[in-house]
């Protein structure tokens, strides 16, 4: 019998699916995709350790985004744009705030953990990995002086 091979829009469908359902999810965590240019070359150049060349997310996570808290205040990302997140970021703003990458596109924002202590197949990694999604609330959070931007060249402190 041939395993099918799911898209990883497919693979984020049916974990919020089984989230949905169940409450919870039981797929291991996976990889969404490389890590891009901008985020690699900005953690380089500023000495941040980067704890895999690819991203992950993982059910535990897509869970905590979709939490009953959240949703009681408005906060909770579309399952859509949790779907197309692993294609999308490449079109967003990146930023970093000291200790985590975040992908906005004016509306939502998407925070990932450059170096996320995780279990794998029973086996404790650190990874790149997809924290949290959450609505954005304040047009202006990202003026401060709290978040660096991210340009495609790699732009410094």
């Amino acid at each position: 019998m041939e395993t099918e091979i799911k898209t990883i829009e497919e693979l984020i469908a049916d974990v919020l699916d089984d989230i949905n359902q169940k409450g919870f999810s039981s797929v291991q965590p996976f990889s969404i995709g490389n890590v891009e240019l901008r985020m690699s070359q900005f953690a380089a150049v500023n000495g941040i350790v980067l704890g895999s060349n690819e991203l992950y997310m993982s059910a535990k996570q897509l869970q905590h985004c979709m939490r009953a808290s959240k949703n009681a205040k408005g906060l909770v990302v579309d399952a859509k744009e949790l779907i197309a997140f692993p294609k999308n970021r490449f079109t967003m703003d990146l930023y970093y705030d000291g200790e985590c990458f975040i992908y906005t596109d004016g509306v939502s924002k998407f925070i990932v953990h450059p170096n996320y202590k995780m279990k794998v197949s029973r086996e404790v990694v650190k990874l790149v990995n997809f924290i949290s999604a959450t609505r954005r609330t304040d047009k202006k959070e990202f003026n401060g002086k709290r978040y660096v931007k991210i340009e495609t060249d790699s732009n410094t402190k």
